[in-house]
């Protein structure tokens, strides 16, 4: 089925007939959109079905092999708004969720809720069956988000691991000691402790205090949130956190769940309520389609990743880049659109390159005063450090409560492998003109007057982040205590002036009809950015760019790839503490 309705949407694509459709109205009446003619394939008393344990990322990312296999990835904007949509269409009556574990963080799940509710809201039913939430422990925000449902089944002799949240840390500068690596990393300032793995041998207790804070702001959101789905007593609920995983027969008894069943069971107990098919939400989200035509006309790009100069790549599992280049050819597009209102940057990123940060917040500025079109951001998961001060140039901030923002710092070094190499016998030979030629080879230490220009560059980039912030948020209380590296929710972050609102694409939406003066019930043209790649583009990043993320070095090896990306973000300046975040 899924094949078939997908290979008929390219037809339909290719024929440049995208016939009738409805009319929908998002959860706060903004976000139009339609669905092609195929739709009628789908039958009267159909569920929708989700699986959560498939990928829904910010920027879809699929190389040629899935192009040619037919697997495409779901865009988690997509996903959103055919949930939405299906709260509209007469075919379906409810949503079946299947939540084991998911890729989505706590924000995203957060906004996935707003449109569970709005699918509530039309009267219709959801369900979730779960074959245990999370693998034993670590299920939080999978529970998290199936309490969101009206009724959650999990199949007997599983457990629901709403186990609470954790923060890990690696400590490695005894390591490096034994192998002669001397980390000379300095930063602005003492909450700003991306580096403290390499350069200290314990949590300095700025740090852990704010680590403590940031992990009990998204306890308390979930648990409230789960307290009211569930209309279970928070102090009670607590006791059931501190007691997990808990078994599903004890989930049952103590209204956490609503039931025992295996999968034929709900189908059977769905079969009652006169359910007769079941549609993925994938081919359902691959028939929506968006208002074009002489309307007014706003843009949505989606940036996700790790903040760079360069070209656009991706990291070996397969996760998308924000590349200052890019953004920049994106923004041009977009700036040529017919009656543009306002653009939409969703922005999920842990931070990167100040410089290339930088170079976005200008084009952005300039795409604001050539076009005169209002920017709305939506942060996601993460829009810490670079991804913050990515956010300041938009004219209104919306943050999910449990957003990862702020940690407005610099950080910035290098390692010394001169003891390292003698270690092994291994010596460099050296030709230099200019006195600071080697400022930032690993082969020397800084020198007294490397050391004092370097941390000029420091007071300088901190300076202007800051002075940034309290421009563009308009503060009045001292810029240090809310900056220096701090890590903040988005719950906090709205309290400190640090955000706008909170609330997620809805929220986004809203505020850019209210902003760009859209009638409330006018109609509009929606462009989403990026693009899918061509064939042809995907086929020249195998050739030209050894594309490893097709090779699914995930699933082939032993290795856990976060850690592996965790690290990987320590080779830009401005960047976000490299913690493990246990959910």
């Amino acid at each position: 089925m899924k094949n078939i309705v997908r290979k008929m949407k390219k037809m339909i694509l290719s024929l440049c007939c995208v016939i009738g459709g409805i009319v929908i109205i998002s959860s706060l009446g903004f976000c139009i959109f339609k669905i092609s003619h195929s739709g009628n394939k789908i039958e009267n008393h159909s569920v929708l079905v989700v699986d959560f344990s498939e990928t829904y990322r910010e920027v879809p990312v699929s190389g040629i092999v899935d192009e040619i296999f037919d697997r495409k990835e779901t865009s988690l904007f997509s996903l959103i708004q055919a949930i939405e949509y299906a709260a509209t269409d007469d075919r379906i009556q409810g949503i079946v969720a299947k939540i084991n574990t998911s890729n989505l963080d706590f924000a995203q799940i957060q906004d996935v809720a707003h449109a569970i509710e709005l699918f509530k809201s039309s009267g219709k039913k959801t369900y979730v069956f779960s074959q245990g939430f999370g693998p034993f422990g670590q299920g939080n925000k999978e529970y998290y988000l199936a309490s969101f449902f009206d009724e959650i089944y999990m199949q007997p002799h599983t457990y629901l691991g709403l186990t609470g949240i954790s923060i890990e840390m690696p400590f490695i500068r005894q390591l490096l000691d034994k192998f002669g690596i001397s980390p000379q990393f300095y930063s602005r300032y003492e909450y700003k402790s991306a580096m403290m793995s390499f350069t200290d041998n314990k949590i300095p207790e700025e740090v852990r205090s704010n680590m403590h804070d940031l992990a009990d702001s998204l306890v308390n959101v979930m648990l409230t949130d789960i307290a009211q789905n569930r209309k279970i007593d928070q102090d009670v609920l607590r006791k059931y956190m501190n007691n997990a995983p808990i078994k599903s027969t004890d989930a049952e008894k103590y209204g956490l769940i609503t039931g025992e069943l295996y999968w034929n069971e709900v189908k059977e107990a769905l079969a009652l309520k006169k359910v007769k098919n079941y549609v993925d939400v994938n081919d359902y989200a691959s028939l929506i389609t968006y208002n074009r035509g002489d309307m007014p006309a706003i843009a949505l790009l989606n940036l996700s990743g790790v903040i760079h100069d360069g070209e656009d790549t991706s990291d070996i599992d397969g996760e998308a880049s924000i590349s200052s280049r890019e953004v920049a050819k994106y923004l041009d597009k977009i700036g040529k659109i017919d009656n543009l209102k306002a653009l939409i940057i969703r922005i999920n990123s842990p931070g990167g390159s100040y410089n290339a940060a930088d170079d976005i917040y200008q084009s952005l500025l300039a795409f604001k005063q050539k076009t005169n079109a209002v920017v709305i951001i939506s942060q996601s998961g993460y829009a810490a450090s670079g991804g913050y001060f990515v956010s300041l140039a938009g004219d209104y901030i919306v943050s999910e409560p449990t957003t990862i923002t702020g940690s407005i710092g610099v950080l910035g070094g290098k390692f010394v492998l001169a003891d390292f190499w003698k270690k092994f016998n291994v010596h460099w030979a050296k030709i230099q003109i200019g006195d600071h030629a080697d400022i930032l080879s690993m082969n020397t230490s800084f020198s007294p007057q490397e050391l004092a220009i370097f941390n000029q560059s420091l007071d300088e980039v901190y300076a202007d982040f800051t002075a940034k912030v309290v421009e563009k948020r308009k503060l009045h209380q001292d810029i240090n205590t809310i900056a220096r590296g701090r890590v903040w929710t988005g719950d906090q972050a709205l309290k400190l002036g640090l955000v706008d609102e909170t609330g997620g694409y809805d929220k986004a939406f809203e505020k850019a009809i209210i902003l760009s003066h859209i009638g409330k019930n006018e109609k509009f043209a929606l462009h989403v950015y990026p693009k899918s790649k061509s064939f042809s583009e995907k086929l020249r990043e195998i050739i030209f760019q050894n594309n490893v993320s097709m090779l699914k070095l995930k699933d082939i090896s032993t290795v856990d790839m976060s850690y592996l990306k965790l690290l990987n973000r320590l080779q830009y300046d401005t960047v976000l503490i490299p913690f493990n975040l246990n959910m």
